[in-house]
């Protein structure tokens, strides 16, 4: 185990830090890291993750140092954190999280994982004089670590309820959270909100539709847009610099891992609450998949039941999981869930059947990816 490993599984128990205190001490430690380049911040329910991907391949695209900082990570921490498309190595990640935690020491703070792992993507970020960082939001906007970092852009891809005992009950107040990333003055780009939800919104940009339509490598309607959002992040962004064709060509080869993703005989989706899983349902129709035997975990604190529901129709039979972390469901609760909803389900493995969706948590999805692929897998080679 590296050394970074141990400290960063030490940060787990401190859990969500309710302010920007930390992060901003931390960053002060250390330098003000974030200050060294420009950001561009993408929140949203859904569709944060494959925005912010499309974006950063664009920018690179044009020549320019792009970081780029996710989560969650789906096989090894280290894909959290990217410049250029490449994944932070193992001895880079131990020098810049052993840095953070001496800052965390001088500043006597416990910093919390995500505190610990914004901090060091923006040092690393600092030492490697990109030019540019894509940051994804964590968790909301207006409290999440990414906010300290300077940025004349954002965009917001989608509201819906998820994380509702941490951002509010209603979309309303969720979006006033997201929208917290948002810097005064700053380039906004939205993607398809309801006309209620636009109201409260600063002057934006919505995302252009591009005629003929994007190609993406991750199939579905659903990231076409993702990508229209991108697009138009780095038209704003890139400006008399933006060059069509390479932006398409880049493009047409994303493939964002993990979500609606083909990989040899799985379809891979993180599905993880009920919005994300009507997406996933649309997708399958647009391909005419279904339906198809679900291997399905799912997490204590999400809405496992709206998730199911939406996808019955796409579920030939359901293979429940529980999956390595302590919010998981139980075998047998998903076996009720699946009981009440009329959902056919088996304990056995699936054996000469294909495709196979998997889905309903990211972490049934990376750990998939890692016996297929291996437990060092680099995302830019999917």
């Amino acid at each position: 185990m590296f050394k970074f490993e141990k400290y960063l599984l030490s940060r787990i128990p401190v859990g969500f830090s309710n302010g920007l205190r930390n992060i901003k001490i931390l960053c002060e430690v250390l330098g003000s890291p974030q200050k060294s380049f420009e950001s561009i911040h993408i929140a949203g329910t859904n569709g944060k993750g494959s925005t912010a991907f499309y974006l950063a391949n664009i920018l690179q695209a044009h020549g320019a140092s792009t970081g780029l900082f996710t989560s969650p990570h789906l096989v090894s921490v280290r894909e959290r954190i990217r410049i250029n498309g490449k994944m932070i190595s193992q001895s880079e990640l131990n020098d810049v999280i052993s840095q953070v935690e001496r800052a965390a020491k001088v500043a006597k703070i416990e910093p919390s994982y995500f505190e610990t792992l914004t901090a060091a993507a923006f040092l690393w970020f600092k030492q490697n004089n990109i030019l540019v960082a894509v940051l994804e939001a964590g968790l909301g906007g207006r409290l999440d670590s990414t906010r300290i970092a300077r940025g004349k852009f954002a965009a917001i891809t989608s509201i819906g309820l998820d994380h509702t005992e941490l951002l509010g009950d209603t979309e309303e107040e969720i979006l006033k959270e997201k929208l917290g990333i948002v810097k005064k003055n700053a380039i906004l780009v939205l993607g398809d909100l309801p006309r209620a939800l636009l109201a409260q919104c600063p002057p934006y940009e919505k995302a252009k539709k591009i005629s003929p339509e994007l190609q993406v490598g991750n199939f579905g309607k659903i990231y076409v847009k993702n990508a229209e959002i991108a697009w138009t992040v780095a038209q704003e962004f890139l400006d008399s610099t933006f060059n069509e064709k390479k932006a398409r060509a880049v493009l047409k080869n994303a493939v964002w891992p993990g979500r609606m993703q083909m990989l040899k005989n799985f379809i891979l989706d993180g599905a993880h609450n009920p919005d994300a899983a009507e997406i996933l349902a649309q997708c399958l129709e647009e391909k005419k998949l279904g339906p198809l035997p679900c291997i399905f975990a799912s997490l204590t604190d999400k809405d496992t039941e709206g998730v199911l529901r939406a996808l019955k129709p796409h579920i030939s039979v359901c293979h429940p999981v529980q999956v390595e972390n302590p919010r998981a469901r139980s075998v047998e609760e998903i076996l009720e869930i699946c009981e009440k909803l009329k959902i056919k389900t088996t304990t056995e493995n699936f054996k000469n059947k294909t495709p196979i969706l998997v889905t309903g948590s990211l972490y049934i999805v990376g750990k998939v990816i890692a016996e297929l692929c291996g437990e060092a897998v680099d995302l830019t080679e999917f």
